[in-house]
């Protein structure tokens, strides 16, 4: 599993609910072609670069938004590959604390995947380990968010609730790739809270962790295809064309970069602190061809 990175984009602030389930349903059919978490990492297994035909987004779900159901990502019609891919739901689970006069004053939400309708053991495992892992960082982020509220609350706004909101998205879901993005918006009382992204790119045959390196190849030319990207995202940054054609590379070959598959190419997402660049500027994200 990938290092979690964070940044420090603004997100619309975490509403204060009740201590109760949220679910949210990503019920995903067959797709025709589209901090770290305490990572295991798994043997990798060989598969080959697949075409993306029909990849598919699962939106940006709200924590309070009603279960849904994401229908046949690509929107082709079913055939036998589509009846093979996987189908996984996402629910969104809720565990809060409250005060001795039963007022909410912390919680948190992490994301809880299935199969449905049965499918790979292999994959079903992975989401056991992911799932347990969600819930360990929970438990421990609950534990210290009660405590900072006891120590900070009184310097903050009294209304403010410390928190972890979290959205998961599923961007590919077919016959070779399960593709998901967790992320996580932890407010502990400050101007704005910090977000973090967990990565998980897994064969959907056999649950194993996919490797970056199956699908895309750092050679130079791919190295000024994602130099000339991160100039054209980010206009306003001052790069050093040769600190990037060193850094590239190694960052890409480790583990610290975050990626997946999104609308037939692969998103990649720079660690904070790449490049030479500190905590203002936070992760730099470029999207590539898949090979």
């Amino acid at each position: 599993m990938r290092e979690i990175m964070k940044t420090t984009k603004n997100l619309k602030k975490l509403t204060m609910v009740s201590c109760v389930v949220l679910t949210l349903c990503l019920a995903v059919s067959g797709c025709g072609g589209k901090d770290e978490t305490e990572g295991t990492k798994d043997a990798v297994m060989g598969i080959e670069p697949v075409a993306l035909d029909g990849e598919s987004e699962a939106g940006n779900p709200e924590s309070d938004a009603a279960p849904t159901e994401a229908g046949t990502p690509g929107g082709e019609g079913g055939g036998e590959s589509a009846a093979a891919a996987p189908q996984i739901n996402a629910e969104i689970l809720r565990e809060a604390r409250t005060d001795d006069g039963g007022e909410e004053i912390a919680f948190v939400e992490y994301p809880m995947f299935t199969l449905a309708g049965g499918g790979s053991e292999g994959l079903s495992a992975a989401f056991d380990t992911i799932n347990a892992q969600c819930r360990s960082q929970s438990e421990t982020l609950l534990d210290e968010l009660q405590e900072s509220v006891k120590e900070y609350r009184g310097s903050v706004d009294p209304a403010s609730v410390f928190g972890q909101g979290t959205q998961a998205h599923i961007y590919r879901c077919d016959t070779d790739v399960v593709s998901i993005m967790v992320m996580r918006t932890v407010n502990m009382g400050g101007p704005h809270p910090n977000n973090y992204w967990d990565y998980y790119n897994l064969n959907a045959k056999t649950g194993e962790n996919l490797q970056l390196s199956q699908f895309l190849t750092m050679d130079e030319a791919m190295v000024e295809n994602v130099i000339g990207r991160l100039h054209e995202n980010y206009p306003e940054v001052e790069f050093d064309d040769a600190v990037l054609r060193a850094e590239i590379p190694e960052i890409v070959a480790g583990d610290g970069i975050g990626w997946y598959f999104y609308e037939g190419q692969i998103n990649l997402a720079f660690p904070e602190g790449s490049f030479g660049f500190g905590h203002a500027v936070g992760s730099l994200e470029v999207t590539v061809p898949l090979e």
